[in-house]
């Protein structure tokens, strides 16, 4: 089982004013942002709940089931990066099978900045275009992932996302979210205006699976 304390925010065609080019910007980053790639996760059809979320990411083997742990309203205080942090779980199952039609596609191309909490500061760990850290550093045990993603569905709309992900023990993982935001709100990030607040799965409940 893995634990991930998360936030995020969705934008409907394009992201907030400034957003995708603070976060690609060099002169901002010590690290060039890493990903860049495109690929296709497809969601379980599940209407009506925003508290489990079911899916086969890209290539990778198996089946990923990811529920809701508990929400800490006011928990993310570092401005413009405000708002409820939740706590979730997650599992990969290799013997789960999905219908193909039960299942929505999303295409994503994932921009990704990846912090090292390991220390009481968080350092930023170059990424390269796969998302990976340079050859023979590696992965940190603890951490948080900050990503900016280009979302497609397959009726043409287009969605916009930033999240935070945090990851690590079910005692470290609120703590390191929010000292990596704080550490990227001190880069003066633009004005979040006009997100959404959601997890994939309460997006999709509302605006994809539908």
């Amino acid at each position: 089982m893995l634990i991930s304390a998360e936030i995020r925010w969705f934008w409907h065609k394009r992201p907030a004013p400034g957003i995708d080019d603070w976060f690609l910007r060099s002169d901002v980053h010590p690290c060039a942002a890493g990903g860049g790639m495109t690929r296709v996760d497809r969601y379980l059809r599940n209407p009506c709940q925003g508290e489990l979320g079911i899916k086969r990411r890209g290539g990778v083997p198996g089946i990923e089931v990811k529920g809701l742990v508990k929400v800490t309203w006011g928990g993310l205080t570092a401005d413009p990066f405000s708002g409820p942090v939740e706590l979730w779980a997650k599992w990969t199952v290799e013997s789960l099978e999905l219908e193909m039609d039960a299942l929505i596609a999303v295409e994503k191309r994932r921009w990704l900045r990846k912090f090292d909490t390991t220390d009481p500061l968080p350092r930023e760990v170059p990424m390269d275009e796969e998302g990976m850290p340079p050859a023979g550093r590696p992965l940190p045990v603890a951490g948080c992932n900050v990503e900016l993603t280009r979302v497609g569905l397959s009726n043409g709309d287009i969605w916009w996302t930033l999240g935070f992900e945090a990851f690590g023990t079910i005692m470290t993982a609120e703590r390191d979210l929010r000292t990596t935001a704080k550490a990227l709100a001190d880069r003066r990030p633009p004005s979040l205006a006009g997100g959404l607040l959601a997890s994939y799965p309460g997006w999709l409940d509302k605006h994809a699976a539908r």
